[in-house]
């Protein structure tokens, strides 16, 4: 189960309002990806973000105890290292990340989706998430 943030969460799904169809579909793929792998439903999500918390209501796991782990881009926790699709998403969707590199990674997003690029562009998509995102 990996970490969840739920401002992270936040400032992805506000990326669905972008007038640019491919960022919005990235946000909601990444935002859907993040849920998935924290061990959520949506419902979960959701239904704790609309009803107050109150002692009655419990917690998600999305917010731990504070640790000495540094965070990384968006707010990831840097406990590991990102997947070539979670590294995809936050190049595309980070505001760094010159058009014409956006331009060229949605040709990209078919076979980042399917795991199919190759190492050569993994090495590719990883510079691109130090420049475009952590650098």
């Amino acid at each position: 189960m990996s970490t969840f943030n739920r401002n992270t969460l936040v400032k992805v799904l506000e990326i669905l309002d972008s007038s640019h169809a491919e960022e919005a579909l990235a946000a909601a793929k990444l935002a859907s990806a993040m849920v998935r792998e924290a061990g959520l439903t949506w419902d979960q999500v959701i239904d704790t973000a609309v009803l107050p918390r109150s002692a009655s209501t419990p917690a998600l796991p999305s917010e731990p105890p504070p640790r000495a782990v540094s965070a990384g881009p968006f707010g990831y926790r840097r406990e590991r290292d990102l997947s070539p699709h979670e590294q995809f998403f936050m190049v595309l969707l980070s505001p760094r990340t010159p058009a014409d590199i956006k331009r060229k990674l949605r040709n990209w997003e078919a076979r980042v989706l399917d795991g199919e690029i190759t190492p050569q562009e993994s090495q590719d998509l990883q510079f691109m998430y130090q420049s475009f995102v952590v650098g």
